[in-house]
């Protein structure tokens, strides 16, 4: 399960441009300081999975598509504005949200659980609708 969490992690950073080093270097940085203070516009840990369950599936369904990864790269970003719109947010709200629930590891260990979970339904369901065609 852990591998799992480790391998979305490594998606999400992709996705979004973030190094790990740049990623370590700054969760370092969140956890050594004082300041504890959310963000006005912090996404809720449920609107947080939604999106990144959004995220990952859509990565996953352009990955499947055969064509170059610059191609890709310009595919994923149309289909991430309009991942952020449907869930009412935008780009840097959802990278403040994730940097925040980022330094506080019991709450990011339960919003990556809750996405798991939701992407194994997520898994059940296409198989079953598999099932009965």
């Amino acid at each position: 399960m852990k591998y799992r969490l480790v391998r979305l992690l490594k998606r999400l950073m992709t996705a979004f441009g973030i190094p790990l080093c740049l990623l370590a270097s700054g969760l370092l940085i969140e956890a050594c300081s004082n300041d504890d203070q959310k963000p006005p516009d912090l996404l809720t840990q449920d609107e947080m999975v939604k999106v990144m369950g959004e995220l990952y599936l859509s990565e996953q369904k352009i990955s499947t598509l055969g064509i170059k990864r610059d191609s890709l790269k310009q595919v994923f970003a149309v289909m991430k504005e309009r991942i952020f719109t449907k869930a009412g947010t935008t780009d840097s709200v959802f990278k403040r949200s994730l940097n925040y629930y980022m330094s506080h590891p019991k709450v990011i260990e339960g919003i990556y659980t809750a996405l798991i979970d939701s992407l194994n339904l997520h898994e059940q369901q296409m198989i079953s609708n598999e099932v009965k065609k």
